[in-house]
This record gives C-alpha cells, sequence and structure tokens, in this order.
C-alpha cells in the first residue's frame, strides 16, 4: 500500500506540475527523448571475491538499454523539475564473474524496469552565450539531480539462457515480494541548447531501490521440497557446477545472496528536446502592432532581446 501510495503521488505531480504552472512564461518547458545504457548491481555477476559498491562492481558485459520520455519546467535559471517515463532492462549471469562461489552457483537472471520518475535538477554551472558572439542562442547548462521514483519489475530465470520464467511467483527463496518499488534517483548531467528552441543532453543517473529482489536473489537457498519442480530447478543451479567438496555449501539454509545490500540500477542517456514556446500577451499584442503598420511611412522598430 505504501507503494502504491507512493506511485499515486508522483503521478499527482505530473499533474499538478502541468496545470498548476503559469504557462505564459516563454522558454520554461522542454519535451523530450531520452534513450542509452543500463546496467545493475546486486548478487549475481561483480568482478571481485567480495561485493564493491557503485561502479567499481558493473559488469559491462551485462549492459543493457534503457529508452524514454520526458517533460522538464523551468523555475529559474538554476532549479527544473524533471518528471519522466523509462523503460529498461536489467540482467545478470553468475558466469560473468571471477568469484568462484558465485560462478559455481550458476544463477542468471533478466528484469524489465518501467520506471516513473520526478526529480529536481540545479544547474551549477551555466554558460548563456556559448561562443561569446553575443547572440545568445546557444547555452551550456552542467547539473546535479536527485528524486523519488518508482517502478515496476518482473525478475525472470532460465536454466539455459534460452527459455525465460518469471520468478516472483515461485518464491525461489520462500519470500513474496512486490512488483512494485520505489527508489532515490541522484545524479549528474550536462545539456547543449541551440537556436533556443533544440536541447541535446547527456545525463547519468544512479537509483538506490528499497528492495533487495531486482534479481530475486537476498537470503538463504529454501527447502526445494517447499517448492514446485521449476521453481526447485531455478532455484538452484550449482548441481554439475560446483566442485564436490564445496557442495555443502549449496544446500538449503545456506548463504545464496546478500541481505545486507539493496539492489541499484542506473541509467546513462542521450536526450533531445523542444522547447515549448508560449506567448504572453504583451507580446501578441506587439506583433499585432507590427503587422497592422506595415506598408506606413511609421514603423514599430523591433529589438532583439537577449535571454
Amino acid at each position: 500500500m505504501f507503494v502504491k501510495s507512493i506511485f499515486t503521488h508522483i503521478t499527482a505531480g505530473f499533474l499538478i506540475v502541468f496545470l498548476t504552472t503559469n504557462t505564459s512564461a516563454q522558454y520554461n518547458w522542454d519535451i523530450g527523448i531520452k534513450a542509452g545504457a543500463a546496467n545493475y548491481l546486486g548478487e549475481i555477476g561483480g568482478k571481485e571475491k567480495t561485493r564493491r559498491n557503485f561502479i567499481l562492481d558493473l559488469k559491462l558485459k551485462s549492459t543493457s538499454l534503457v529508452a524514454g520520455g520526458f517533460v522538464r519546467y523551468k523555475f529559474n535559471d538554476q532549479w527544473s523539475i524533471n518528471n519522466s517515463l523509462s523503460i529498461a532492462q536489467i540482467k545478470g549471469d553468475d558466469a560473468l564473474s571471477t568469484n568462484p562461489a558465485r560462478v559455481w552457483r550458476n544463477l542468471r537472471f533478466k528484469n524489465t524496469i518501467i520506471e516513473l520518475s520526478s526529480r529536481a535538477e540545479f544547474n551549477f554551472f551555466i554558460e548563456p552565450d556559448l561562443g561569446g558572439r553575443g547572440r545568445y542562442n546557444k547555452e551550456f547548462k552542467s547539473f546535479i539531480h536527485g528524486g523519488l521514483t518508482c517502478f515496476y519489475h518482473n525478475p525472470k530465470g532460465s536454466t539455459d539462457g534460452t527459455t525465460w520464467h518469471a520468478l516472483r511467483p515461485l518464491q525461489t527463496e520462500g519470500f513474496s515480494y512486490k512488483k512494485l518499488g520505489i527508489g532515490i534517483p541522484v545524479g549528474l548531467g550536462f545539456v547543449f541548447t541551440y537556436d533556443r528552441n533544440h536541447r541535446i543532453g547527456f545525463d547519468f543517473s544512479w537509483t538506490p531501490t528499497f528492495t533487495d529482489y531486482l534479481d530475486d536473489i537476498s537470503t538463504v537457498y529454501n527447502d526445494p521440497n517447499n517448492m514446485t519442480d521449476l521453481g526447485a530447478s531455478l532455484a538452484n543451479q550449482s548441481e554439475g557446477v560446483v566442485p564436490e567438496s564445496e557442495r555443502l555449501n549449496f544446500v538449503a539454509g545456506e548463504k545464496r545472496g546478500d541481505p545486507t545490500h539493496d539492489d541499484t540500477y542506473m541509467f546513462m542517456t542521450v536526450s533531445y528536446s523542444y522547447f515549448i514556446q508560449s506567448r504572453n500577451k504583451y507580446y501578441k499584442n506587439s506583433r499585432s502592432r507590427i503587422k497592422n503598420n506595415r506598408g506606413r511611412k511609421s514603423r514599430i522598430r523591433r529589438v532583439r532581446a537577449k535571454f
């Protein structure tokens, strides 16, 4: 119920920002798309014999794709709010690890994440006239961001890497976790604006979550008698891989994961967005006067504004 409440609040945030903001301001809204790479940190894979946090423990071969769209509102030159919807896949395979215990465990997973996120962006560096030509139509900004995300996930496992089965209904560790989760996305990026309307951006976002089951692994091996045959075959795949001397470490009650660390995922994306230009009453009246005075000797002089 708590996660559903968070999801509702983020959705409401989208609507409140869109409906209550003064849309008469120019160059405050931009809407765009993004695409890039996704990866994760959890129990599967990993380079070292013990887990290391953040990018030091990433397996580049497990990198997959992320895509989505967003709408951003600029409150002022330094602060913006960005609401986005993203779809990504994360995956991992113990065969990629250099840790013998993980290789012997012999598990693999993939998980499609659908993420609804709201975050604040703070521009800590701004160059309003890139190139210094006085035209102010090219701008560069660097920013940091943080916020709240709600995501849907449904991990799948396989014994051969070809046929995949949803793991949550099988309760491979005797625990039923939620399909909805929450996370705290943080990161940094930059955006380049040209011709005042077009924006090209780069963004890195790291999202610590409050679940340890993005990969369906967290605690200990479950008793196979408490699962279906399919669940038992997916939960413990060490047979034929683990050395005989280590077999007793891969039975019911023994360590299967690390419950002291929740899973995290990260996105690295490139984006394109377009400023939505709304025109206020003064702007419309000025344009009308210029139009009505065409063909007369006295014309209203038009001055280019710098912003």
